[in-house]
Formats: structure tokens, sequence, C-alpha cells
């Protein structure tokens, strides 16, 4: 199964970039979710509308809050002004808390999604033999 998200679904859903920047953030929104439910959907006959979701969530959220993201639009992470400064936290900190909420919100989007075979998709465990 080559993409999980198309780009006509993408758009379908309220998606805004254009297709030359969609291609690059929907390989990365996949090897997210292959990451997170141990590439199960690559192996399904067809993709779960719950892993959509999850796809437009992380396109959406890395398009923020990634590190060439941080790079194309640095967030100020300090105030100085005659004696008064102000400091919210580095932009790491905030791309690593962003990346620990997205990784959360997927995993409660596939929530009792299942493969092909019966599979919770984000079963990390071992299944005892029946």
């Amino acid at each position: 199964m080559a993409q999980y998200l198309t780009y006509e679904q993408y758009r379908e859903w309220g998606g805004t970039m254009d297709e030359a920047a969609f291609v690059p953030a929907e390989i990365r929104a996949r090897a997210r979710v292959d990451a997170l439910t141990q590439g199960r959907v690559g192996r399904m006959a067809s993709v779960p509308e719950q892993v959509r979701a999850a796809m437009l969530e992380i396109i959406r959220v890395d398009g923020v809050f990634s590190p060439a993201a941080q790079a194309e639009a640095p967030v100020a992470v300090s105030f100085n002004t005659d004696g008064y400064a102000e400091s919210y936290g580095s932009a790491r900190d905030r791309t690593a808390c962003a990346e620990r909420e997205l990784n959360r919100s997927v995993l409660t989007l596939l929530d009792g999604v299942t493969d092909d075979a019966g599979v919770p998709l984000c079963f990390a465990g071992v299944m005892a033999a029946g």
C-alpha cells in the first residue's frame, strides 16, 4: 500500500497545502503511523478512516512544530528589556511536547481499530496463544 492518505482525501478533509508540500508531509506522517502501529496498516487491504484522520492530524501538527517549520518560523523563546526578562522554553522543548501530545492523539484516534487479522493497530505487547 503506497499512501494512507491521498492528496484528494487530504483536500476533501480541509487540507490546504499544495501537492508538492503534501508528498513529503504524507511520507513523514505515514512513518509516524507505522512506528506507532508496528507497520500493521501497511499490511491491510484498505486504510481505515481513523488512520486517515490520524494522518491529517499528524500533517497539521507537523506543519507547525516540525524542526523544518521551527527553522522557517522560529518562535521567540526569551525577551529582555531594561532588566525585565521573560522566557518560555526552547523551540526544542515545544517540539518535543508537541510530539508527545501528537502521539497520544494518534493513539487515541486509533484506539479500538484492528488490522485485518483482528489485532489492535496500537497493540505493542505479546498475544497469548489461544
